[in-house]
């Protein structure tokens, strides 16, 4: 593989957004925000701000709650980061994520984390967002790889399909423990 590329909630970060929401509302209606408002952020249609705010209105949940529990749910995998720090020594790495700006930028700086990576988009500052076959081209482009020689770990398989379409390989997350037994088999370790 000539790069590795990484999604970032609910592979290195906890997931935020569907636990918060999880909280406060019925599945379904939790589900229809995610699709709707949580992907118009991450699109970087709205600022951090007015998403906070819109969603407190849905919810009635106070802005500055929730804005605490968005910080409070983030949870790094130590031993993600460390099977990173190990791939980073031979192999390129690159992170992809459908994210808020600046609350992933933040959480990337506070952790140390921006420095593990060749590359970083951010689908708000790109006004692209995974499964959009676009903003996974748009980082290949960047670094200059072709997608057959490079390798997709997303925990959600629909991305990863994506990645497959496109000629990349894929990994669907699923623990620290899986993912240096299916990179194993894709790097010769």
């Amino acid at each position: 593989m000539s790069v590795i590329v990484f999604d970032f909630f609910g592979v290195i970060c906890s997931e935020v957004a569907p636990n918060v929401l999880s909280h406060y509302l019925p599945q379904d209606k939790a589900v229809e925000i995610k699709r709707t408002l949580v992907h118009k952020a991450d699109l970087g249609l709205m600022t951090q701000d007015e998403f906070f705010a819109r969603l407190a209105a849905m919810t009635g949940v106070p802005q500055a709650r929730l804005e605490a529990e968005f910080q409070a749910h983030v949870h790094i995998d130590e031993a993600v980061v460390a099977l990173i720090e190990d791939l980073r020594r031979c192999q390129r790495v690159a992170l992809l994520t459908n994210a808020l700006v600046p609350y992933v930028r933040e959480i990337l700086k506070r952790h140390d984390l921006e420095r593990l990576f060749e590359t970083i988009l951010v689908s708000s500052e790109e006004h692209l967002a995974k499964p959009d076959p676009a903003f996974f081209l748009r980082l290949l482009q960047r670094m200059g790889v072709r997608p057959g020689d490079a390798l997709m770990i997303d925990d959600n398989p629909e991305n990863v399909a994506v990645a497959k379409g496109l000629g990349m390989q894929g990994i669907v997350f699923v623990s620290a423990e899986q993912l240096v037994k299916k990179l194993a088999s894709f790097t010769g370790a």
